[in-house]
């Protein structure tokens, strides 16, 4: 996954206007996406804000860290062992398909933070150019 981001990512800065942010559906694409915003000589976040999906560990570890949403996993096991199970025990045989959602939480450590407030203190204000990087 993190090829197709930073195929994505070259594309997207491949554009007339180079987006502001950038929001992947996953970690892993948006890892790659730093990549490539790296190699065209760009900074993350003070160029181009990146965020992704599903709190994995090397984004943590990644300069800079990554901005995620972290999904409340314990929860999402419950619920669809849950749902598993009534299935199979014949509670839920012929419901119909249930939507789920769980809860969740933002993590800004550093990918995002410094972007719009170095747009603010160098009087560019806010582009509102804001781009989507997911798979296929």
């Amino acid at each position: 996954h993190r090829e197709e981001g930073y195929r994505a990512m070259r594309q997207l800065l491949q554009a007339p206007q180079v987006p502001d942010a950038v929001f992947c559906f996953t970690d892993e694409l948006a890892l790659g996406a730093v990549r490539a915003i790296r190699q065209a000589g760009l900074r993350v976040p003070e160029d181009i804000a990146v965020a992704g999906f599903d709190d994995i560990e090397d984004g943590r570890y990644a300069t800079p860290s990554l901005t995620t949403i972290s999904p409340d996993k314990s929860h999402i096991a419950t619920s669809a062992l849950q749902l598993l199970a009534d299935r199979i025990y014949g509670r839920l045989a012929h419901a119909p398909a249930r939507h789920v959602t769980a809860p969740y939480t933002l993590i800004t450590p550093e990918s995002t933070g410094a972007a719009l407030a170095h747009r603010r203190a160098s009087g560019l204000g806010r582009r509102g150019r804001v781009r989507w990087v997911r798979p296929g």
